[in-house]
């Protein structure tokens, strides 16, 4: 039987904690050789596209499917099947589940960069990704203090508030990306801007910057600059970043990054230290199937335990070897 988690659903199961555990354990994955990650498939099409994610992991496989229609907006459908049987066993409306696992991944970057932690965070940001990641931290790091920026002055002030009192420390607006930043030794980027939302010049001396815009590459939010000064650039995926974000792709063409500056979250080991005014320690996401999927199993196996979801039924018919075709009129 095939089990649909919709976002009510999968909101309810998920906390901050279980997204984290489901992020470490995509890490854990990767490094330990138990998974399978392939490079995604595009179809670009005159109104948008169509995205295909693939991965293994542990018992499990599946696949996330995206689409975008320009003007529209996305959607994100997620299948997850038994490597064993090859039975779908869940499907799932995977918005949510990007949207949390994308925090989840930022946090686990956060902790490579920055072990000891810190209790004052910059978010440039108010959108959904920002609340998220701002839960993300808040979970991971004992914060007293957050300066928030976006263009929308009402904006701004409205998360903070609400933040602020939901999470109980201070959540701040500022006025300028050039007062989170200059202040602030992490920064946590998300936005959708089409051009640099930062100046590299203007981050604090060996600072973390967490970006996880410009997933495509018509997108910006670092710009050359933030590259040059960059000692070490964690990804999530080296391959996916450099073809999809194009705040990557155009410091590799300027010559600010070359593509073996990239390292790969499982390969992650203390950079050298600061030379050559390369000080900031920088962190690039496009997100992959993998995290998708290990935040997947994990909400299917407590929706099971709390008899949470829909059953759908077997949406799939079985072709068992040497069974004839079906005739068909």
């Amino acid at each position: 039987m095939t089990l649909h988690l919709d976002a009510a659903t999968i909101a309810e199961l998920c906390t901050e904690d279980v997204a984290l555990r489901a992020a470490r354990a995509a890490l854990h994955a990767q490094r330990s050789g138990d998974c399978v990650l392939p490079p995604r498939i595009d179809v670009d099409v005159p109104t948008g596209f169509l995205r295909v994610m693939p991965a293994a992991l542990g018992d499990h496989m599946g696949t996330k499917v995206m689409t975008l229609a320009r003007g529209v907006g996305n959607r994100y459908l997620l299948l997850v099947y038994r490597q064993a049987t090859g039975d779908l066993v869940a499907t799932l409306d995977a918005a949510e589940v990007t949207r949390l696992r994308t925090a989840a991944t930022t946090a686990v970057a956060g902790e490579l960069l920055r072990p000891a932690g810190t209790d004052v965070l910059g978010l440039v940001g108010t959108g959904f990704e920002a609340d998220g990641h701002l839960r993300a931290f808040a979970k991971l790091w004992p914060l007293s203090k957050v300066l928030v920026h976006s263009r929308s002055a009402e904006k701004r002030q409205s998360f903070a508030d609400r933040l602020g009192t939901e999470l109980g420390f201070s959540v701040r607006p500022a006025a300028t990306v050039e007062e989170v930043v200059a202040s602030c030794p992490v920064t946590v980027l998300c936005t959708k801007s089409t051009e640099p939302v930062v100046h590299g010049a203007d981050f604090t001396t060996g600072a973390a910057v967490l970006s996880i815009g410009s997933t495509r590459p018509d997108l910006r939010e670092l710009d050359v600059d933030t590259f040059a000064r960059a000692r070490r650039v964690l990804v999530d995926d080296p391959a996916q970043v450099l073809a999809e974000s194009g705040d990557v792709a155009e410091a590799v063409q300027d010559g600010a990054l070359a593509k073996r500056d990239l390292v790969a979250m499982p390969q992650w080991t203390e950079p050298p230290d600061p030379a050559d005014g390369r000080d900031l320690l920088v962190f690039k996401s496009v997100g992959t199937a993998l995290q998708d999927l290990a935040l997947a199993t994990t909400l299917i196996e407590g929706a099971r335990a709390r008899g949470l979801g829909r059953e759908i039924g077997d949406i799939t018919e079985l072709k068992a070897i040497g069974m004839p075709p079906r005739r068909t009129q």
